[in-house]
């Protein structure tokens, strides 16, 4: 009767160790936690953590690019309804990618980029779209120095932070601008511009 007793105590406690071990599984999560859809971060861009996976790492140039590449959001919004068939290109990584984007913008990471020119024709326009420019930029640098024609390459003024309304053309936050107005601060943006968002998450 005490060995039976015993080897059920032994029994009871496996199962209650294996059950604590497969909660701490979902406590803890995967390793990398889900971006939560349709957050955004601080306004830094991750340009320099960009090429971390990437066997042949894109160097961005320093060089500004024309002023006459940069395109601002009203005229983006702009040509998108008068459907001009501009190719939009957002070099951001897939998760940023995932929690919101431009209709109809294809998701070319920077760090990829050069090895998908054979998707980006080169007799369209091209918009290239970030979080807030930097990496567009380079971008730019790397599909002119590919014999795109600089003219045809443009740069979203701002990236998706403008787009959504959280900072204004000349740079500031919303949080910055005086009544929570958006037109307060020198910007044409009249607030978030509509976004694609799609499921974030899993293991």
């Amino acid at each position: 009767m005490k060995a039976k007793s015993k080897y059920g105590f032994v029994g009871m406690s496996i199962i209650y160790l294996l059950l604590i071990s497969f909660s701490m599984t979902f406590l803890v999560g995967c390793g990398n936690s889900p971006t939560p859809v349709g957050t955004v971060d601080s306004g830094q861009d991750p340009a320099a953590n960009v090429n971390q996976n990437s066997s042949q790492p894109v160097q961005a140039s320093t060089d500004p690019i024309p002023a006459s590449a940069n395109v601002s959001v009203d005229d983006l919004e702009a040509a998108l309804e008068d459907d001009k068939g501009w190719q939009l290109i957002d070099v951001r990584e897939p998760r940023e990618f995932a929690t919101g984007h431009i209709k109809m913008a294809l998701n070319r990471p920077l760090a990829n980029l050069e090895n998908t020119l054979n998707q980006i024709s080169k007799e369209k326009d091209i918009v290239l779209i970030d979080l807030n420019g930097s990496r567009a930029e380079s971008g730019w640098h790397v599909l002119v120095e590919k014999g795109y024609d600089p003219n045809k390459v443009k740069v979203l003024d701002g990236g998706m932070l403008q787009w959504r309304g959280i900072v204004s053309s000349a740079g500031s936050s919303s949080a910055d601008i005086p009544n929570g107005d958006p037109n307060a601060g020198g910007s044409n943006t009249a607030g978030p511009k509509p976004e694609v968002q799609e499921m974030v998450g899993g293991c």
